[in-house]
């Protein structure tokens, strides 16, 4: 999984933001404050309650927001408004080096905002900031799975395993040429994978134990299964398949489906203690082939403009499938198909017919992700200790077929001239401005369609958490940091990210933006700086 896969990407990191304490507003001016609370039983679509000639009626300094769900299963799409009662949005209207905040009341299933100048303001939901003109910004986002799916409380169950005709087991290699157990379920947007407590032998092709679990990528808790609604289960066997010897002399070998198994539909509910019984005859998956031309030696000349200090890492070229996207693009996390991991640092063009397993159904698409990441490490300000990696990447995604159908090379490069409040940010310094401006220059290849900048901080025992996104579009070289969002005592450093996606609206509906296909990003980073 990747969160250069941009779709969960985002919901990771809403996950990771909604737990995240709200604070720092209070220097805020406020405009209005007409907040009530919204119905909770209010489920009604958007393109119901709030008709677009309405929003035209109501004038150009009005602005609506709505939170509008889409589910994604093999018999359609459902449409369901969400209660954003919680934590209502708000409104940062720019006002020189301040910001004053309206408030809005809730309408037709979402929220609206009177008396919002006809220029650019913040939109403000949880930690995620959507700086937009727009008079109608839609929170809402595509989620694979029935729209009536239960949660349990549980986000890993204990598993039965009892399952023949394997492919000869492997393991004490690295990721590609170990074997894994993963497990899909297209109906219920369930990903998940088995951790294994009792050694399987080598070259075994057979398992039966009660000592594992199954756990969920998506960091949400295990749904109810429910045969009744056609909530099926493929379990697949991961292995790695030579593929041929690289241009430098090396074998490759990547990760694949060699078996699997799938059960129609069944009915379970995760207790913690009830076991997810899994047993039959793994079947054999038919290998398939793509040939690619991945120009490596283009990306690894890049690393000077992640950070000045990156060094190109490790590029990965992996396959994974779509189950129910949109015609338009792909929705959620169905599962790995396919994964090569290639030398750190590789600068050689890879020209390769790849072989990969593939067991779903045929209208499941499959996508391709080239991604080259680069990374530097320096010693966290003040809090000292072993040095801290921070990572950048150039990245693209879309349809397998349409990704290789040319050379894949780098059309979009990293963001330049990162600084703070005017002062270059490839270095580390205490920033003492509470509310500073980030800015950057355009990349030196491509058009970007949009930028996302994350606020990230790190302490003495955690790293990488984001404490604020950014989402704006490509025209824009900066963006203000709104008073308090910033710690005292604590040390951050940002990333920005430019994103060239042609069917993106990212100031008009950021959280499906990601979705959409084909989607090339390029990121840079800034050195650690720490507040007073």
């Amino acid at each position: 999984m990747r969160l250069h896969r941009l779709g969960l990407a985002c919901v990771s990191m809403c996950a990771v933001l909604t737990g995240c304490a709200d604070e720092g507003l209070d220097t805020l001016h406020d405009a209005q404050d007409q907040r009530t609370p919204v119905n909770q039983n209010d489920s009604t679509p958007s393109e119901d309650v709030a008709p677009a000639e309405e929003r035209d009626i109501a004038g150009t300094s009005t602005v609506f927001v709505m939170n509008t769900m889409r589910y994604f299963t093999s018999v359609g799409v459902a449409v369901r408004g969400r209660d954003m009662s919680d934590n209502p949005p708000e409104i940062l209207v720019p006002n020189g080096n301040t910001f004053t905040r309206i408030t809005g009341t809730p309408y037709g299933g979402g929220y609206r905002f009177l008396n919002v100048p006809e220029r650019e303001y913040y939109l403000k939901s949880w930690h995620t900031y959507i700086v937009t003109d727009e008079r109608h910004v839609e929170l809402g986002s595509n989620r694979l799975g029935r729209a009536d799916t239960v949660r349990t409380d549980y986000f890993e169950t204990p598993l039965e395993l009892d399952l023949t005709n394997l492919a000869p087991w492997r393991q004490g290699g690295t990721y590609a040429q170990n074997s894994r157990l993963h497990f899909v379920s297209g109906n219920l947007g369930v990903a998940g994978a088995a951790t294994l407590y009792d050694l399987v032998a080598q070259g075994a092709t057979s398992m039966s134990t009660t000592n594992a679990e199954m756990y969920h990528y998506a960091g949400d808790t295990l749904p109810v299964f429910e045969a009744a609604k056609g909530d099926e289960l493929y379990v697949t066997q991961l292995s790695g398949v030579s593929q041929g010897m690289m241009a430098n002399g090396q074998a490759l070998t990547a990760a694949t489906i060699v078996r699997s198994l799938e059960f129609p539909a069944l009915d379970f509910t995760a207790n913690g203690a009830t076991p997810l019984i899994i047993n039959g005859a793994m079947q054999e998956v038919p290998l398939s082939n793509v040939s690619l031309e991945w120009r490596l030696g283009a990306y690894a000349a890049h690393a000077s403009a992640v950070h000045p200090n990156a060094a190109p890492r490790t590029p990965t070229f992996s396959i994974e499938v779509s189950a129910h996207g949109p015609d338009e693009g792909w929705v959620g996390y169905s599962g790995e198909v396919f994964t090569a991991q290639l030398p750190q640092g590789a600068s050689f063009t890879l020209a390769q017919n790849l072989k990969y397993g593939n067991p779903y159904p045929s209208h499941w698409r499959l996508l391709g992700s080239a991604n080259y990441t680069y990374s530097t490490a320096e010693v966290l300000p003040v809090i000292g200790g072993a040095p801290r990696s921070m990572s950048g990447a150039i990245s693209v995604t879309d349809y397998l077929d349409n990704l290789v159908i040319s050379p894949i090379a780098p059309t979009l490069t990293p963001p330049r001239s990162l600084a703070i409040d005017g002062i270059p940010a490839t270095s580390q310094r205490v920033v003492g401005n509470s509310s500073p401006v980030i800015s950057w220059q355009p990349p030196a290849n491509g058009a970007p369609t949009a930028y996302r900048v994350d606020l990230i901080s790190h302490t003495s025992t955690h790293s990488g958490i984001i404490k604020g996104t950014f989402y704006l579009s490509g025209t824009e070289s900066e963006v203000r940091i709104p008073a308090g969002t910033l710690e005292s005592g604590t040390v951050y450093n940002v990333r920005v990210v430019a994103i060239d996606g042609p069917n993106a609206e990212v100031t008009r509906e950021p959280h499906r933006s990601y979705d959409s296909l084909p989607m090339t990003t390029a990121s840079a980073i800034t050195s650690f700086f720490n507040t007073p």
